[in-house]
């Protein structure tokens, strides 16, 4: 059932005391009590909880828990207030709330900003589930079939598929497939809607699912681990109901399962680390809260009944958290009188597990180490042979130890200390006559020990300290003094001493590179006293002691940056107290009380935050099996799994897996232990750990981390308006010496992927990177570095004159980092356009030739780089326009001519005036014939264009010719006769003719011309005449010749008159 803001309720129910509940531990209450409110697991782990209704009306301010210090505190007011308030962690990292007013705002979780988003109307009570794709689908609510999608990306919402009916007050569950499932409801009638429906966001589409056994609302859908679907609780047309039922995606069925112990709704439905599904509180029938818990077994279709969570309520919000808890917050009850709760609860689901870890080839209690590939390796220690040199490395992904090459020197109860490098320096210790002073360096590349020098002083229960500088500070150990080991140079010195001689001490390095050394003993008295070491100026100063002197305890760094000291012994008594160091207050405050007495056990902090503490030494004398956790959200001890074997004096190593590896120590009768056992926090199948590829970080920058099931197996939530969905990365970082844990904050995350951001203060080293989703751990080494600056290189470019210019801006990052670039100085000359993708535009100013600049600087995550300077060389290469006059003419009757013509012309984009220069000037001799003038024209920069002209010469007076005379021939035969005659005269000209001298001309007369030609082209004819005349008879005596004949003088009269013409023609 929902209520309205403003109904009357009763004042809040008094919290209970630690310890009251196994399984359930209170937790500091909120600020406003409030019900129908949004939770929301933020990426760093904390826990945003945001509007719902009290007694006095809207809850407008938003709460945020902070797990690792167990406390709550104002996120400010989101600007939005309704009845009901849903809320979903987007992939950016930004957190989306809706209220049904219709109001939504974003929480930026880094800045703890808020922002208004879109206005949603008309979504009561509607289903709001997060896509693959980033974006939110909006599903039915108030009396509306329709749904929307809202995109974070662009900030906008879009009408999508609607579905076949109004529902509000459903279930929805995001498939394996990527498909929404959403589950009857009610309708504006108040009856239960019978169906169910598939959203497909591929489509955009919906289509009907096989209907529910038993319809319902205020029911809760989680997703299990092999895809099906568990529908459990709320009120059916019969009233509150404890039916459950099944629907298997694949098969497109519903299959009745166990009934829920008690009747509910307004419940919820956590899927747990383990499989396992925890059912809380709701409401009965008689609207009754529910006080039993119960949880549901996937294989068995069971539900056994868990222990009674101390104030119930309806309408809470149900978190996991990555400790794999549960934590309850708000909520309502309406009997025996309406009122809304503070309180918030935590559930441990008790699921933790100790498996085998294979066995040492011999039984030590060593010392241990995380190496950077993730592997543990064991060195040196006693034995049953007594103090060893061999060592072992155990590999989680075979479950086996193997061999490693051995120290030069057996030792027990040293120090064991992974450098930045990656190497492991061992130092100390005792051979089993005496301390040791020197030390060793291991290269697990090469697996071989080089030495490592030696301390000025011999030492046996000291401590090593990884400094901030990579250095190692050895202190105690027998008395006051330290040394500090350099291991860029290998060298060592001394430290500055400390106020107390102790051994048997612990030590810690602080957030702020300081260095708490605390306890020990003194001449086998316990110590209480704690002194701070400053690496900076190398001094010493005292710190708040401890309310209990203690000796042989373990001192652990919490991801809040306090220290928890447990257990211990004092005078020979073992203790089962622990103390809380706040170091910035410089006080220590009680952290609980352990569930026994234990002292020479080992303690590890989890990337969770869990403190696990494992095996030791009890009263008596007696050996442990017994393991412990502290959860720092709760302040409480509680006991978990025991060993299989007692032990003391172990090696506990958190894994990348998540998993904590114990091993060998000192059982029971003194016996030394081969054995080795793995502590698996969650009892989550392997198969759905998250993998994590092994990377590097550069600090202070984002990195992209590769992977598989980064999302989780499943929502864990339970589908309604206020489920708290975790199906996405939370990403821890721990080093792999110090054990300090940072909570990342990380953005864009898939199935595949995650971007995170590395603060700045990480130190270069190795580290454990886990990726928490649905609370089930997952992991893999990773190697932070330190961040170089990016290079960013010169350049030179030319452009032509006005033309624009992209320009490449060369830049560079060891680490590979994306690079922002940046105008430092821009140019003189010209202007540039917007940096995309590493190049930029150069435009040249108007009328601009010459020389310009500009310098640019890249920036990686952090760091500047170099500035660069890129030269341009803005050039006039266009060449100037010329044009020529048209082509001349001239005529003369000598050999030559001058001629004369207009000016050529030109002209230039840059030059104004560009020179010319022309093969011949006017006015110029010329000789007969055409001759080609060329014109260059130059400007400024040296283009050059030209052109052509041509001049002709012509002489147009014809030649004198004079023809040969006539000529007279006997012809030779019939057809005529051979004539030659000299040749005619020209000047020097070229004589052509009619006929050729020589040739055979017919009987008669022929005209015969000659022409003359000189070099300008002119002519001039002439001609003469070619007769040929028969041959003569021979005389026949007849007197022809004879004078005063009649006959013969008239005969000499004719030839005299041809002869007369002939002559007068000769000449023409």
């Amino acid at each position: 059932m929902m209520l309205a803001a403003c109904e009357p309720s009763a004042p809040p129910a008094a919290g209970v005391v630690a310890g009251e509940l196994v399984g359930w531990s209170p937790l500091p209450q909120l600020a406003a009590p409030r019900g129908q409110h949004a939770a929301a697991l933020l990426r760093d782990g904390r826990v945003l909880v945001v509007g719902g209704v009290n007694r006095l009306g809207f809850v407008t301010a938003a709460e945020v828990f902070d797990p690792a210090a167990g406390t709550w505190s104002s996120a400010g007011s989101p600007g939005i207030q309704g009845n009901v308030t849903a809320g979903l962690v987007l992939p950016s990292g930004e957190v989306f709330f809706h209220a049904d007013s219709g109001d939504t705002a974003l929480y930026e979780p880094a800045t703890g900003a808020w922002s208004a988003g879109p206005a949603i109307p008309g979504r009561t009570l509607a289903t709001f589930t997060l896509l693959r794709s980033g974006q939110v689908l909006i599903a039915g609510g108030s009396n509306e079939a329709s749904a929307v999608l809202y995109d974070p990306a662009t900030d906008a919402v879009t009408p999508t598929g609607s579905m076949e009916i109004a529902r509000r007050a459903a279930t929805a569950a995001l498939l394996r497939d990527g498909r929404v499932l959403v589950v009857s409801g009610f309708n504006s009638s108040g009856s239960e809607v019978p169906s169910a429906a598939l959203y497909d966001p591929a489509a955009g589409t919906w289509t009907a699912a096989a209907p529910p056994l038993v319809p319902r609302h205020y029911a809760t859908a989680t997703l299990l681990p092999d895809g099906r679907v568990l529908l459990a609780g709320g009120f059916s047309s019969a009233g509150v109901t404890n039916h459950a039922e099944l629907y298997d995606p694949v098969a497109n069925t519903w299959t009745a399962t166990g009934a829920l112990s008690r009747a509910r709704n307004g419940h919820s439905a956590t899927l747990l680390p383990s499989g396992e599904v925890l059912a809380l509180a709701g409401a009965d029938g008689a609207r009754n809260p529910v006080a039993l818990s119960e949880r549901y077994d996937p294989a068995t279709g069971t539900w056994t009944a868990t222990t009674n969570l101390a104030i119930p309520s309806e309408n809470h919000t149900a978190t996991l958290l990555p400790t794999g808890r549960v934590l309850v917050a708000g909520g309502f009850s309406l009997s025996p009188a309406t009122t809304f709760y503070e309180r918030a609860d935590l559930y441990d689901p008790g699921d933790e597990r100790w498996v085998p870890a294979g066995n040492l080839a011999q039984g030590r209690a060593p010392a241990t180490a995380l190496l950077p590939t993730g592997r543990v390796l064991l060195a040196g220690g006693r034995g049953v042979a007594g103090v060893s040199s061999t060592t072992e490395i155990y590999t989680r992904s075979s479950n086996t130890w193997a061999p490693a090459a051995p120290l030069a020197a057996a030792r027990e109860r040293a120090t064991l200390t992974v450098l930045r490098s990656g190497e492991a320096l061992i130092v100390g210790g005792s051979n089993g006559a005496g301390p040791l002073a020197t030390a060793e360096r291991f290269d697990h590349a090469a697996d071989v020990w080089q030495p490592a020098g030696a301390m000025t002083s011999p030492r046996d229960g000291h401590t090593a300290t990884l400094l901030a500088s990579g250095s190692v500070l050895i202190a105690g150990g027998g008395d006051a003094t330290a040394e500090l080991y350099d291991p860029a140079t290998g060298t060592w010195s001394n430290g500055a001493r400390m106020a107390t001689d102790r051994t048997n001490h612990a030590s810690v390095r602080l957030p702020d590179g300081r260095v708490l050394v605390v306890g020990g003993e003194q001449g086998g008295v316990p110590l209480a006293s704690a002194e701070l070491y400053d690496p900076v100026t190398n001094a010493w100063s005292p710190a708040a002691s401890l309310s209990q002197a203690r000796a042989s305890f373990t001192l652990v760094l919490l991801p809040s940056g306090g220290v928890l000291a447990a257990g211990g012994t004092t005078l020979a008594t073992e203790l089962a107290s622990a103390e809380l160091y706040d170091a910035v207050a410089n006080v220590w405050s009680p952290a609980g009380t352990l569930t026994g007495p234990r002292a020479r056990h080992a303690a590890v902090t989890l990337p969770s935050g869990i403190v696990l503490v494992a095996g030791g030494q009890g009263p008596g004398g007696a050996v442990l099996a017994t393991a412990e956790i502290f959860d720092p959200a709760t302040r409480r001890w509680e006991p978990v799994s025991g060993l299989a074997a007692q032990r003391l004096r172990l090696g506990l190593e958190v894994l990348p897996s998540g998993e904590v590896l114990a091993v060998g120590g000192q059982g029971a009768g003194g016996a030394w232990l081969a054995s080795a056992e793995l502590f698996e926090p969650t009892g989550a199948q392997p198969a759905w750990r998250p993998v994590v590829t092994s990377t590097t970080l550069t600090r202070g920058c984002p990195s992209a981390i590769r992977g598989t099931g980064l999302r989780g197996i499943s929502q864990a939530s339970y589908g309604s308006t206020m489920s708290s969905p975790t199906n996405y990365p939370v990403v821890r970082l721990t080093a792999a010496e110090g054990g300090r844990t940072w909570p990342l904050a990380s953005r864009d995350g898939s199935d595949t992927g995650v971007t995170i951001d590395v603060p700045p203060d990480v130190p270069p080293g190795p580290y454990v990177l886990t990726v928490y989703a649905n609370a089930i751990p997952g992991g893999a080494m990773a190697t932070v570095v330190d961040n170089t600056p990016p290079a960013a290189d010169d350049g030179a470019v030319t452009t032509p004159y006005g033309v624009p210019v992209e320009i490449t801006l060369g830049a560079t990052d060891v680490e590979g980092d994306e690079l922002t670039l940046t105008i430092v100085t821009p140019p003189e000359h010209g202007t540039l356009g917007t940096i995309e993708s590493g190049r930029v535009t150069y435009s040249p100013e108007p009328g601009f030739v010459g020389a310009d600049t500009f310098v640019f600087r890249a920036r990686d995550c952090g760091l500047d780089g170099n500035e660069a300077t890129i030269e341009i060389a803005v050039v006039d290469a266009t060449a100037p326009s010329v044009t020529c006059p048209a082509d001349v003419a001239v005529v003369t009757d000598g050999a030559s001519a001058s001629a004369t013509w207009p000016a050529p012309t030109a002209s230039d984009d840059v030059t104004t005036s560009p020179a010319i220069v022309s093969s011949a000037e006017p006015g110029s001799t010329f000789p007969l014939g055409t001759t080609t003038v060329t014109v260059t024209a130059s400007d400024g920069a040296g283009n050059t264009a030209t052109c052509t002209f041509d001049v002709t010469v012509r002489d147009d007076t014809a030649p004198a010719v004079t023809c040969p005379a006539d000529v007279d021939a006997e012809a030779t035969g019939s057809t005529g006769a051979a004539v030659t005659w000299p040749p005619a005269t020209a000047d020097g000209a070229t004589l052509t003719y009619s006929a050729e001298s020589g040739s055979t001309f017919p009987l008669g007369t022929t005209t015969v011309e000659a022409t003359a030609t000189d070099a300008a082209g002119n002519t001039a004819t002439c001609t003469f005449d070619v007769t040929v005349r028969s041959a003569r008879a021979p005389s026949s005596g007849c007197g022809c010749g004879v004078a005063g004949t009649a006959r013969g003088g008239l005969e000499v009269l004719l030839v005299g008159l041809v002869l007369g013409a002939l002559w007068s023609r000769r000449r023409r």
